[in-house]
């Protein structure tokens, strides 16, 4: 739909911390010029906290368990059908790979056109496909949709292929912010999904010794809250649009 294609890649930028953070901030200048002292001070915390406090851990933390979903335990018990991967980084083709190295299913299917505005000349799942079949998955195995724009598309264009092998149950393969909203849109289309977060490596414990740095301000903090901040808008969307 080109209404939500619209409001997720350029509105979205209107709900990130940063975006309003800065919005916030300069416009805290405008009342100090006009000697507005009172609302130059508010608007220049409150902006300056929109940004902080996503960028700090424990808010990151918070943030992040309000929408984790734990991998399920695949195993060949589970009657597997196939491995959906969606399109996104590569963790995720070597998440899939995992999988279908331990025999998990007999198909792979990597789905992902072009997320962006402008077309892209290679898809994301033509570079996902020949990541695979680089490192060793036999390419009839690989099942590829190419067409899909948006996690929604990614589901309806892929039902038709897996419509085609009689695929009904799916190990789906994305990252763990967006596995919430993936699931909701393979289950409206009444397929058995098991998730699966897709990592690079194993994540190690964390530390249980206090941390004061915990509490400055760190770039990746702010760019994995921006990411779940996105998530919550863009299930609220697929609510009511009825994709979910």
């Amino acid at each position: 739909m080109v209404i939500y294609h619209f409001l997720s890649k350029i509105f979205v930028w209107l709900i990130y911390p940063l975006t309003i953070g800065i919005l916030l901030i300069s416009s805290s200048f405008i009342f100090y010029k006009n000697k507005n002292f009172k609302l130059f001070k508010s608007f220049f915390i409150i902006g300056l906290l929109i940004i902080y406090l996503p960028s700090i851990t424990p808010i990151q933390r918070i943030l992040f368990k309000s929408i984790h979903i734990n991998s399920y335990p695949i195993s060949q018990e589970n009657q597997i059908d196939a491995i959906v991967v969606l399109g996104g980084e590569p963790s995720r083709s070597i998440s899939g790979i995992r999988l279908y190295n331990q025999n998990i299913a007999s198909y792979i299917l990597m789905t992902g056109g072009s997320g962006n505005i402008f077309e892209e000349n290679q898809k994301e799942s033509e570079r996902m496909t020949d990541f695979l079949i680089e490192f060793g998955v036999n390419k009839n195995n690989v099942l590829s949709e190419n067409k899909s724009r948006n996690t929604r598309e990614n589901a309806v264009f892929s039902k038709k292929i897996m419509d085609e092998y009689e695929i009904k149950s799916i190990v789906l393969v994305t990252s763990n912010i967006h596995m919430k909203r993936s699931i909701k849109v393979f289950e409206k289309l009444n397929y058995k999904v098991f998730p699966y977060n897709s990592q690079i490596f194993r994540i190690p414990k964390k530390n249980s010794e206090f941390d004061p740095f915990i509490f400055f301000p760190n770039v990746e903090n702010l760019f994995i809250s921006s990411q779940i901040i996105y998530e919550y808008f863009a299930l609220l969307l697929y609510k009511i649009f009825g994709w979910i």
